[in-house]
């Protein structure tokens, strides 16, 4: 079964019909009460199956973010573009979860699309970026194969060209026209031991910024690659010393992770470190009013003030790994494999748990009070959060 349906089968799939926090929905949805959350500021809109599990399927993962966006191609609600493990990328109205289109790429999708006038960009696992009318999911380009990696971070967007990182430690210009390369980086690995994943890139002014496997952030000119500037983040440590989490800018500081060296606060345009909160494995963090909210592979989620690097709180999780969060103005939203945990922004306490069997693997998408969450059994779910 594929689009369409906003109601599971009889076998009460998944669907949330209304969220009550002392409610079991469905055989499979489970909503925990945690704390003094009223269940009038979060309920469901709508939930769709995408897709169908292989039969048996052992810990299904769907890391797929989808984009919400709206203008003069999208319905009047909004059109979500969903990327997924099942190969394809879809077009949903975002009101009613009716699928609008799909196209089908050659490898499994991950990485959040972007907006370019009134097409998408669409970066797939299977090594190609693609760009599509928002309106029909037609294909304007496809750029020929990128490296020997996978695409699994959203491009970044600087004038004319789109810049793309793959698993095989490089980083490529793109031309927004037609697909072209306009020039492309790689670097060597520094060691045997390495940690699987890439960090996405980041423009800032004149600059594209990544990190790469050997630990070092590297600010690279837009215009045709060349070193602005360059940081070693490894220190002292010869193993697993990847930054393969995407940086992101909180006014003029830019926040990077070292996985084995912490969370570094770099001044974005000279490179000088300002701050360091040590720990290992952070992921991607997401950012909220001079706030980074970063997720830790040992099961902590923690807040950080990106001016100086101070711990506001850190919130230790049971029974998964934290994936990058959804941020709205009172909450945090953490997938955390088997659940989607809802964090009290201000302090980190988890409020609320929902539990639909296979759990929660991509941040969710926030747009107008609504999170948009892709869950790992194959459905996508549309939250209120008030």
């Amino acid at each position: 079964m594929t689009g369409g349906s906003t109601r599971p089968s009889s076998s009460g799939r998944a669907l949330l019909t209304a969220l009550a926090l002392s409610a079991s929905l469905g055989a499979c949805g489970v909503i925990q009460p945690i704390g003094d959350l009223p269940s009038q500021h979060l309920q469901t809109d709508w939930a769709v199956q995408l897709y169908e599990l292989e039969q048996f399927a052992y810990r299904p993962i769907e890391g797929g973010r989808p984009l919400w966006l709206a203008g003069p191609q999208t319905p009047e609600g909004g059109l979500l573009v969903v990327p997924s493990a099942d190969r394809r990328v879809r077009g949903i109205d975002a009101s009613t979860g009716r699928v609008l289109w799909e196209m089908e790429t050659r490898g499994p999708n991950v990485a959040r699309p972007v907006a370019v006038g009134t097409d998408v960009l669409v970066g797939s696992m299977d090594g190609r970026l693609y760009r599509l009318h928002q309106r029909n999911g037609g294909l304007v380009w496809r750029s020929e194969l990128i490296g020997r990696g996978d695409l699994t971070s959203e491009p970044a967007l600087g004038g004319d060209r789109a810049f793309v990182t793959t698993t095989d430690n490089r980083i490529t210009a793109l031309s927004l026209a037609d697909g072209k390369v306009l020039w492309d980086r790689a670097r060597p690995h520094r060691g045997e031991f390495t940690i699987t994943g890439q960090a996405g890139a980041t423009v800032q002014g004149d600059n594209v910024i990544t990190g790469f496997s050997d630990g070092q952030l590297i600010a690279m000119a837009a215009s045709d690659g060349a070193t602005a500037w360059s940081v070693d983040l490894a220190g002292e440590r010869t193993e697993f010393v990847d930054v393969d989490t995407t940086p992101v800018v909180v006014g003029d500081t830019l926040v990077a992770a070292g996985y084995a060296t912490g969370l570094h606060g770099i001044d974005a345009s000279d490179g000088t470190v300002l701050w360091r909160v040590p720990g290992e494995a952070y992921g991607t963090p997401a950012t909220l009013d001079q706030v980074v909210y970063v997720p830790q592979a040992d099961g902590h989620i923690i807040a950080v003030d990106a001016a100086d690097g101070a711990v506001l709180w850190r919130t230790t999780v049971s029974r998964g790994v934290p994936r990058t969060p959804a941020v709205t103005r009172r909450y945090v939203l953490a997938p955390v494999e088997k659940r989607m945990l809802v964090l009290d922004r201000g302090t980190g306490r988890v409020v609320l748990a929902y539990d639909d069997t296979y759990g929660f693997a991509a941040t969710p998408e926030v747009a107008w009070g609504t999170a948009y969450a892709p869950g790992n059994g194959g459905w996508l779910y549309a939250l209120a959060v008030y």
